[in-house]
């Protein structure tokens, strides 16, 4: 009981600390509460996982919160993927509207053959 009462404030802290960091958006905040929400509840009682489980037909609450784990990450490695495609691109756009503007000409005739 002194683990999930101590585990609990920390995840509790964690989630006032990402509160506090999204500000930017209402959606971020409301993911990050119902994030914290839930593992706050299922850190203080435990077989609410699994009753949850046992709902949508899944046998262990484990299991329930291994499988939605993973979906999570998939969502956030496909999330991360897109923003680094984009920066991507746009980093290549900056680098040619840089070269049409300064480009960079050799006055070396002996280089030119």
């Amino acid at each position: 009981m002194i683990f999930q009462v101590l585990f609990a404030a920390l995840t509790a802290a964690t989630m006032f600390y990402f509160l506090i960091a999204t500000r930017r958006s209402a959606l971020r905040r409301l993911f990050v509460l119902f994030f914290f929400g839930a593992g706050i509840l299922f850190i203080l009682d435990p077989d609410l996982s699994t009753r949850i489980a046992n709902l949508v037909g899944i046998g262990r609450g484990a299991d329930l919160i291994f499988y939605v784990s993973t979906l999570f990450l998939f969502f956030l490695c496909f999330n991360y993927y897109l923003r680094f495609r984009s920066l991507e691109e746009q980093l290549t756009h900056v680098v040619r509207e840089m070269a049409v503007q300064n480009p960079v000409r050799d006055e070396d005739p002996a280089r030119q053959r």
